[in-house]
C-alpha cells in the first residue's frame, strides 16, 4: 500500500497541494535543497518550511539530510511515486478540458516496448486514427516489466509488450510470435564472448531460456547488460558480445555463422497488448480491435 493511501482522501485534499507534491519531486530529484528551490523559482528556506510542514502533517521522514545532501528515505520514495502521478492526473485533466474546448477528443496513453513499436504500433495507430480522428495519443517507451507497473497504477491505458503478466488486475490480448536470433557488432567475428544481457527482472522467461543455451552452457557470465535494444546495439558494436532480438528487427548488423541463427535458437518472442481488466471505454476497445486487424 502507497503511504498516501494510508490517509483519508478528504483529510489529504485539505493538507497537501500540488505545490507540495511539485515540492518533494523537485528535492528527490535534485538531491539538493538550492537546486530544487532554484527549480521551483523559492527561496531554500521557504522549501525547508514547507518540507517540514508536509512531513509533520504525514508524521514521517521523507528525506535524510548530511553534508553531502538529500536521501530520499523508503517513505519518501512511496510519496514520491504517488506525488508524480498526482501531478501527471491534474495535468491531465487540465488538459481534457481544454482539449474539449478546443472540440479534441479523450486522450489515449500508450506504452510500447521498442520491439513492439517496430512491430505493430504503427499500423494498429493508423487503423485507430481512422475509427477516432479526433482522439488525443500520447506514446510512452519502456520495458515490459516497467510497463506493466504504469499500467496497472493507471499510469497508461493500454501497452503493447511481452507476455507473461504478472499483475491479476490486467487483461492481455495475444497479437503475434516473433523467432530470436543473435546479432553480432564485433567487427571481430573470431572472437567469443558472452551474450549481452537483458535485466532478468525485465525479461525473466526469454533472459532464463537464452542463458541456458549461451553464457551459462559455457561458464560464461555477462560483461555487459542493457535494458532497451538500442542500448544491447550499442553494447555489442563496442564489442561487448552478440545480443538476443527477434528475427527481423532492423539491426545494423547480418547474421554470421558465429552467431545463433533464429532457428537455433528454437526460441520466440509473444507480442501482446493490456488494458486494466474494468477499463472498457469504447476508446481502449477500439485501440485492442484495430491490434488485432493489423496482424491480420
Amino acid at each position: 500500500m502507497l503511504l498516501v493511501d494510508k490517509f483519508d482522501k478528504l483529510e489529504l485534499s485539505k493538507v497537501f497541494g500540488l505545490t507540495d507534491y511539485e515540492s518533494v519531486i523537485a528535492i528527490a530529484e535534485e538531491a539538493h535543497f538550492g537546486r530544487a528551490a532554484r527549480r521551483l523559482n523559492v527561496t531554500q528556506p521557504a522549501l525547508s518550511s514547507r518540507l517540514r510542514r508536509i512531513e509533520e502533517e504525514l508524521g514521517v521522514r521523507l528525506f535524510d539530510r548530511d553534508r553531502g545532501g538529500v536521501s530520499v528515505t523508503p517513505a519518501g520514495e512511496q510519496f514520491v511515486e504517488g506525488a508524480e502521478r498526482v501531478i501527471t492526473a491534474a495535468e491531465e485533466t487540465a488538459q481534457s478540458a481544454r482539449n474539449a474546448q478546443a472540440g479534441l477528443g479523450q486522450t489515449l496513453r500508450i506504452g510500447m516496448t521498442q520491439i513492439a513499436a517496430y512491430q505493430i504500433v504503427i499500423p494498429t495507430l493508423v487503423n485507430f486514427r481512422k475509427r477516432h480522428p479526433h482522439a488525443r495519443v500520447k506514446l510512452y517507451e519502456g520495458t515490459t516489466a516497467g510497463l506493466e507497473k504504469r499500467l496497472e497504477q493507471g499510469m497508461i491505458d493500454v501497452a503493447f509488450l511481452h507476455p507473461p503478466l504478472h499483475a491479476p488486475d490486467l487483461s492481455e490480448t495475444y497479437l503475434l510470435s516473433t523467432p530470436m536470433a543473435l546479432f553480432d557488432g564485433d567487427p571481430d567475428p573470431m572472437s567469443r564472448k558472452p551474450m549481452v544481457a537483458y535485466p532478468r527482472a525485465e525479461a525473466p522467461v526469454l533472459m532464463g531460456a537464452l542463458a541456458r543455451q549461451s553464457n551459462e552452457g559455457n561458464g560464461e557470465y555477462p560483461a555487459a547488460e542493457a535494458d532497451t535494444m538500442l542500448g544491447a546495439i550499442i553494447l555489442s558494436r563496442a564489442g561487448f558480445g552478440p545480443f538476443a532480438a527477434t528475427a527481423d528487427y532492423p539491426t545494423p548488423f547480418e547474421k554470421t555463422e558465429h552467431c545463433l541463427s533464429s532457428t537455433d535458437t528454437g526460441l520466440t518472442l509473444d507480442t501482446s497488448i493490456a488494458r486494466r481488466l474494468l477499463d472498457r471505454r469504447p476508446m481502449v476497445e477500439t485501440l485492442i480491435k484495430s491490434a488485432a486487424s493489423a496482424v491480420e
